[in-house]
């Protein structure tokens, strides 16, 4: 008797993905990794690392500090080589690797939003793009960032600057430092996006008792890692809760399968591997191989069949 290899194949937003794993933005360096395993294997897709439209140096040192047992901060400041040079020089060396590629961009304006979106779709590489990942909730840049993911009317006017002249896929990456993250939701979806990624770091301190004030610079920084899971699979229970027809892409704190099936059954189609990846760079094949166990063991035809099922 032939033995059934479940499927790991997920549609969302028009796209095809072999497999509901991505990696989170800024954690992962796709060429690197894919010298220690091939990518294309274990992997649905490659998010970049989020670029403004000119090259940005970054904050202060330092810029991380690890949190043992419960994650990290970090506060790099977008440092980033610009758009002009991501598109020219990153996005095909990511798209030689075999998988769809998402482009993660921040403005500090609506209309710069717009005019990346612009250089993005006349640049000749265009086409190596698959879609796009807005991200208007970093916490550690003073301008834009937190500024968009707050408030609801600056989130749909940005992703309508965008959608309004992109003919690809648009996620909008939703801060978790708000007090009502459906409605930013709302407003997202209502701005055009495709799909929703939830979420961005959690603000959060550190403070060095030894010198006696905070560890970072700018005193707060973006907490991530296994401490902001239920922070995380709450706001994905809330979104696929209001907004079911939405694709909603699950990420924070995720180091296991069991993880990544608890954001499935949540309401997330995907989900984005982040922190864990500095600790164990072959996550993804452990990963991939529990959730295909699991599927067997389930009976189940398809990892898809179980989106949202914790709802029902």
């Amino acid at each position: 008797m032939s033995i059934v290899v479940p499927s790991l194949s997920v549609s969302a937003a028009g796209l095809s993905f072999h497999s509901p794993l991505l990696n989170a933005s800024g954690t992962f360096n796709a060429p690197l990794f894919n010298q220690l395993f091939p990518l294309k294997e274990v992997m649905g897709g490659i998010v970049t690392k989020t670029v403004t439209q000119n090259p940005q140096a970054g904050n202060l040192q330092p810029r991380t500090t690890e949190l043992p047992g419960i994650g990290m901060l970090n506060s790099i400041g977008l440092q980033n080589p610009g758009l002009a040079y991501t598109l020219a020089t990153e996005i095909p060396e990511l798209k030689a690797l075999g998988l769809p590629v998402i482009l993660s961009i921040s403005a500090n304006s609506s209309a710069e939003f717009a005019q990346m979106t612009e250089a993005m779709l006349s640049h000749p590489h265009a086409t190596l793009i698959d879609a796009v990942e807005l991200n208007l909730s970093c916490p550690n840049v003073a301008k834009g960032g937190i500024h968009f993911g707050s408030a609801a009317d600056s989130v749909k006017e940005a992703l309508r600057a965008v959608t309004g002249i992109c003919p690809k896929p648009v996620f909008a990456k939703l801060t978790p430092n708000v007090s009502d993250i459906v409605s930013i939701g709302a407003a997202a979806i209502e701005g055009g996006a495709a799909g929703l990624t939830a979420i961005n770091t959690v603000l959060g301190v550190a403070i060095d008792i030894h010198q006696k004030k905070p560890v970072m610079p700018r005193v707060s920084a973006g907490y991530s890692g296994p401490g902001i899971k239920p922070i995380a699979l709450h706001a994905v229970w809330n979104l696929h809760k209001h907004f079911p027809e939405t694709p909603i892409i699950g990420v924070g704190g995720i180091s296991n399968a069991q993880d990544v099936l608890e954001f499935i059954m949540a309401g997330a189609s995907l989900v984005q591997v982040g922190t864990i990846c500095f600790r164990h760079p072959t996550i993804f094949k452990s990963i991939q191989a529990d959730l295909q166990a699991f599927c067997a063991k389930d009976r189940l035809d398809s990892v898809s069949a179980l989106t949202g099922c914790a709802h029902r």
